[in-house]
């Protein structure tokens, strides 16, 4: 008996130590399991995130690629509505000009019935003075025009053995006077036929011109730009010292008192400014301020029907000008007009600028430009 008692304890034991392990090992493997499976779980959820973050870069790449895509698309169309509406300016300065021509006291009236502005601008321009910044809305853009006698200007090829006139010139530039001989001669000898060479010119080939593949021209010059090719002539001669140049040193810039297009040297009193004015040697500053203040007209404001002298007697009745200077000067006759014309379409600006011909009636462009602004 007892040892069917002691088997039976034996059997038992080792039951129980059996049933021990497996439970052990039960709880085990499924600790491991559940830990395996937190761990996938965790794994997909890190993948997920990184998913939508990675959608997340690509939906707002896209969106930002369309965004400029869609600025770039509306710069462009933009641009070239303004250019349309700086191109339409131009049309109408060819009518304003063409109206002009046709102006005098019986047909006043009735160009002010159809439109004030319009009709102001050609009985100014018929006076000799200009018509500056008349606005238009064109379309989904805004026009600003000006034309301008393009004789309140001095024609540079017409300078040539005008000394005194081109020192006032280069005086009122600010150019330092040693340089003033060199810059006269050189430019005569740039623009006249042959190997004539004046004291302080340059020959045709000279090394400063061969050294940059040309010659001098032996022709009148055909844009003010071309004084660039001038030996001697720098930008800030022809343009004017860049912004923060010292004062002493600083220099206007020629360009915008001179042209190319006209028939002769008279100055447009009427429109030209003191600058230009200040050229005419001869003249004095106190005639100048004379003119300026006489051209407004009577009631002394700019852009009215009153502007501009009606003769050269009354520039010289009412100025105190010498008589000798009769021939230097004009006040209505007018051959040449300077438009510029600037198209506005949300923000994004175009300009045109041309001078045109009057002949006969006709309206003829001799020089057109046209560039983003």
């Amino acid at each position: 008996m007892r040892r069917s008692s002691c088997r039976i304890r034996s059997s038992s034991s080792s039951f129980s130590y059996s049933y021990s392990i497996s439970t052990h090992w039960f709880v085990a493997r499924t600790r491991t399991r559940t830990r395996t499976i937190k761990r996938e779980k965790g794994s997909a959820l890190i993948v997920a995130l990184w998913v939508i973050v990675l959608l997340s870069l690509l939906v707002a790449s896209f969106a930002f690629d369309m965004k400029v895509e869609l600025e770039i698309t509306s710069f462009y169309r933009n641009r070239l509505k303004a250019q349309y509406v700086a191109q339409g300016g131009m049309e109408l300065a060819k009518v304003i000009i063409k109206q002009s021509t046709k102006v005098d006291e019986a047909l006043e009236e009735e160009f002010f019935h159809e439109d004030e502005q319009i009709a102001l601008g050609a009985v100014n321009l018929s006076r000799g003075t200009a018509m500056r910044n008349l606005k238009r809305e064109i379309g989904e853009g805004t026009l600003t025009l000006t034309i301008e006698p393009e004789e309140g200007r001095r024609n540079i090829n017409l300078l040539v053995d005008d000394y005194d006139d081109w020192e006032e010139i280069l005086d009122q530039a600010g150019v330092p006077q040693e340089l003033w001989p060199e810059l006269i001669h050189t430019f005569w000898d740039f623009i006249e036929p042959g190997d004539t060479r004046r004291l302080h010119g340059a020959e045709p080939d000279d090394p400063w011109y061969t050294r940059r593949g040309y010659e001098a021209k032996g022709a009148e010059l055909d844009t003010i730009d071309e004084l660039l090719l001038v030996k001697g002539f720098t930008e800030e001669i022809v343009y004017g010292s860049p912004p923060g140049t010292p004062a002493d040193e600083s220099m206007r810039g020629i360009a915008s008192w001179l042209t190319t297009w006209t028939t002769d040297n008279r100055v447009n009193v009427n429109t030209a400014s003191r600058e230009v004015l200040l050229t005419i040697s001869g003249i004095d500053e106190f005639v100048v301020d004379a003119i300026i203040e006489h051209r407004v007209g009577l009631d002394g404001i700019a852009g009215t029907r009153e502007d501009g002298f009606e003769s050269v007697d009354e520039v010289i009745a009412l100025t105190g000008m010498r008589a000798d200077l009769r021939d230097r000067i004009r006040v209505r006759d007018v051959d040449f007009y300077r438009i510029t014309s600037i198209g506005e379409v949300r923000g994004v600006r175009r300009g045109a600028w041309a001078v045109m011909r009057v002949e006969n009636g006709d309206v003829t462009p001799v020089f057109w430009r046209e560039e983003q602004l």
